[in-house]
């Protein structure tokens, strides 16, 4: 398979060549659900947390006697039914990794990779190198290849200032590094502009 490689007012340069062993994979999508599941358990950082009965401040002393009151007997403002209470059963810090096999992981990036080189979901760009940050020529340069208002993947060999700060404020673009780039974000992204050295470490990352 050959894909056009192109600069940033969409002319063809040359020719990026992927072997067929790259694109001959067959596709199993609970081997994809696995690493996406995975990934975004992964991403939550466990943080929730809320304090117990033991844990809130107060209560050392019994807010009214017993009995003889007419109200309803107490031993602690603690208490999870008062308010400022300790919380029964609420979140606790908790993080929880899963774990998937390198091979696995491997496979479904081949698997998904193949699927959107099938697609056409791919371009290959030259390089994304811009002098300064500037929204406008990115802007212009989807307009060229027709990406623009679509949602799109920036993928780069590197994390470069100028073009990071230049796709940012585009709405639904995204910018990652090849070294970064994982199963999700090739599935919740319909088409990824890629460099063609990005492309070479992802065919690497894959093959």
């Amino acid at each position: 398979m050959k894909l056009d490689v192109v600069d940033k007012e969409n002319k063809k340069l040359e020719e990026f060549e992927i072997a067929d062993s790259i694109l001959a994979v067959e596709p199993k999508d609970n081997a994809v659900h696995d690493v996406v599941l995975a990934y975004q358990q992964n991403q939550h950082n466990g943080s929730s947390n809320t304090l117990t009965r033991a844990e809130v401040r107060g209560g050392g002393r019994k807010p009214w006697k017993q009995k003889g009151t007419g109200r309803a007997r107490h031993g602690s403002n603690r208490s999870p039914i008062w308010k400022g209470g300790g919380v029964t059963f609420g979140p606790r810090p908790l993080k929880a990794r899963m774990e998937v096999p390198k091979k696995q992981k491997k496979a479904a990036m081949q698997m998904v990779v193949a699927g959107k080189l099938k697609d056409g979901e791919i371009k290959i760009i030259n390089t994304m190198d811009f002098t300064q940050p500037k929204t406008k020529d990115v802007s212009n340069m989807l307009k060229l290849m027709k990406l623009n208002g679509k949602k799109v993947l920036f993928v780069s060999e590197k994390a470069d200032s100028a073009v990071v700060k230049s796709v940012r404020n585009i709405r639904n673009a995204d910018i990652i590094t090849s070294k970064n780039i994982n199963v999700y974000d090739l599935l919740v992204n319909s088409n990824i502009l890629v460099t063609k050295k990005s492309m070479e470490e992802i065919i690497r990352r894959i093959g």
